[in-house]
């Protein structure tokens, strides 16, 4: 059923509810995981502010500090239910640091995987190959866990909680604001038996299509977000970039452009069908913007049940 069939269906009294349920669960009848969140780790805060505040106008949703008071964590709002969540790297190399996955159940997508075989780990637990115990993570107040996949990477399960910061700027979310709604992760993996074996028999993803080769899948998360699943040949296994679908690219192009930021030519990129520019932000870190067009992932998301 579409948004705009259930819209039709539900009382006014309810829209908020349901919108909300909508939103954050279209996967119920898969995996249940939708992308919501990515974390970065940057070198110049003030630079990648001005870079995503400023300059690309992301809503700022909200912002803490750690307990010590050294270090701030910035929410900017790509779309109504997407975030990117900055942290300063430290000592650390600037990039993309971990996902959040939106789950309706933490408790039970943790169960899930350990029936699939996946081991148990303690709530700091770091072990490669696992899923950790639940908690409440303060002061963002969501239900979460770590899924720590083959290579180390960290995925975050979050259970958005009705007092959660995230749940919270997704209903003051308004349409003024510009939209960039991340929708891939791509993720460079060491060795495609063993993170294969992970991600489509563990966690259950399923492959969308392929990108030339069988080693080069689209893994469908949702029913529209993606992980971009290729080798990390030369490099570390790592999160190496990031889509984001955006209404009219040659409109969001113009407009990010006036505001200082240069993309490379828009294409179409065979074999995915994708409309798309790349753009650096200040660390180097690649963002994709994308246009669905007739694209191989909006086919996905139209033939998801």
């Amino acid at each position: 059923m579409t948004h705009k069939r259930v819209w039709s269906l539900i009382s006014a009294a309810v829209l908020g509810s349901l919108a909300m349920q909508s939103v954050f669960a279209q996967a119920n009848n898969h995996t249940g995981y939708r992308l919501s969140v990515v974390g970065i780790a940057v070198k110049d805060y003030a630079k990648s502010q001005d870079f995503y505040g400023t300059k690309m106008g992301l809503h700022e949703a909200f912002k803490f500090s750690s307990p010590d008071g050294k270090r701030t964590t910035t929410y900017y709002q790509l779309s109504r239910d997407t975030f990117l969540e900055m942290q300063p790297a430290g000592d650390a190399k600037p990039g993309f640091t971990h996902v959040h996955l939106a789950v309706d159940n933490v408790d039970a997508a943790i169960a899930r995987l350990k029936q699939a075989g996946v081991p148990g780990a303690p709530r700091n637990g770091n072990t490669p190959g696992t899923v950790t115990e639940a908690g409440k993570a303060q002061p963002s107040n969501v239900k979460n866990a770590n899924i720590i996949e083959p290579d180390g990477l960290r995925m975050e399960l979050n259970e958005l909680l009705p007092e959660s910061l995230t749940r919270k700027a997704a209903d003051s979310w308004s349409d003024t604001y510009p939209s960039y709604r991340l929708y891939v992760i791509g993720i460079g993996y060491k060795d495609f038996a063993v993170s294969d074996e992970f991600y489509e028999k563990k966690m259950g993803l399923k492959v969308a299509f392929l990108i030339n080769t069988p080693t080069h899948p689209y893994l469908q998360l949702g029913r529209d977000t993606f992980v971009d699943f290729q080798p990390a040949r030369d490099a570390a296994p790592s999160f190496n970039h990031v889509h984001l679908v955006v209404d009219d690219l040659t409109a969001t192009l113009a407009r990010l452009k006036q505001n200082g930021i240069e993309a490379t030519r828009p294409q179409f990129s065979p074999p995915s069908q994708l409309y798309s520019a790349n753009l650096t932000d200040p660390d180097g870190l690649r963002l994709e913007l994308n246009q669905w067009v007739d694209s191989l992932p909006k086919k996905a998301a139209e033939a998801w049940k």
